[in-house]
């Protein structure tokens, strides 16, 4: 859940990738402990490129870790992606694409892409099926580079203009920490881990990554996510009072996304 920005900056909710009641008043005590609720307009992305490009039928996610190209033809697609098998993309029109992922017979996402009439801009509409509840949101890009002559307007380096409105659910999550215990609960899973311990797998996560928890700080903390040995992302969080600050790093092309979120 605490990925939910650096997912969206990617469009990866349709290509990788319960909201909770009222709650009294948390105490600037209770430390990471509580519910927290991401603050949309708080992210800040840096080093963070999306580059793709749509030529002769085939679209290639240039930025991705590793590169990939998939026919798209309104088919159904084999992949070799973490946690996705399979992807479908329906070139609508010349500004228009349809793209949505699944895994075995489950549809995980669902987005559309819609470039503007001047190609400077492009909204990713996306629906995500595979959390407690289905969830939505959009993302507005600004071009960055154009992509190649007579390739589809989706085509080029895009940079994160805004996150648009999301779903309670996919901007929310809770943390419990009973002594060395540190346990994350969200829509789309959670993880129970030792604080300092061993890396653990998360739950609902059938990629084959692993996450390790420490503390580093009285009151900040580090999340490690690692897939096949090589580290995928570090996330360092710091309570004051009642916002939560994060910073989201890849640490395998350097960028990082920063937010706020609020206890609820």
């Amino acid at each position: 859940m605490k990925k939910l920005m650096a997912a969206a900056a990617a469009a990866s909710l349709a290509f990788s990738v319960a909201a909770c009641g009222e709650m009294a008043d948390a105490p600037a005590e209770a430390g990471l402990s509580g519910t927290w609720k991401a603050n949309v307009d708080s992210a800040e992305f840096e080093n963070s490129v999306n580059s793709y490009t749509l030529a002769d039928g085939t679209y290639t996610c240039n930025h991705c870790i590793p590169p990939f190209s998939v026919a798209a033809d309104g088919e159904w697609q084999s992949v070799d992606r973490p946690g996705v098998d399979s992807l479908k993309l329906t070139i609508v029109d010349d500004n228009t694409l349809e793209s949505s992922s699944r895994k075995g017979e489950e549809v995980l996402g669902e987005s559309v892409w819609n470039v503007s009439e001047d190609g400077q801009s492009m909204t990713v509409s996306w629906t995500n099926f595979s959390g407690d509840e289905t969830t939505n949101g959009s993302t507005t890009y600004a071009r960055a580079s154009a992509g190649p002559d007579g390739a589809h307007a989706v085509s080029g380096e895009w940079t994160v203009a805004e996150l648009g409105e999301m779903s309670d659910a996919a901007l929310t999550w809770t943390y419990t920490i009973e002594g060395d215990t540190i346990t994350s609960t969200g829509n789309s899973g959670g993880y129970t881990a030792t604080l300092g311990g061993d890396p653990v797998t998360p739950e609902d996560d059938d990629t084959g990554g692993v996450l390790a928890v420490e503390k580093t700080g009285e009151n900040s903390y580090r999340e490690t996510y690692s897939r096949d040995g090589e580290v995928i992302n570090i996330l360092d969080l710091t309570v004051d009072g009642d916002t939560l600050s994060g910073v989201s790093t890849d640490p395998r092309d350097g960028s990082t996304v920063k937010w706020t979120a609020t206890r609820q």
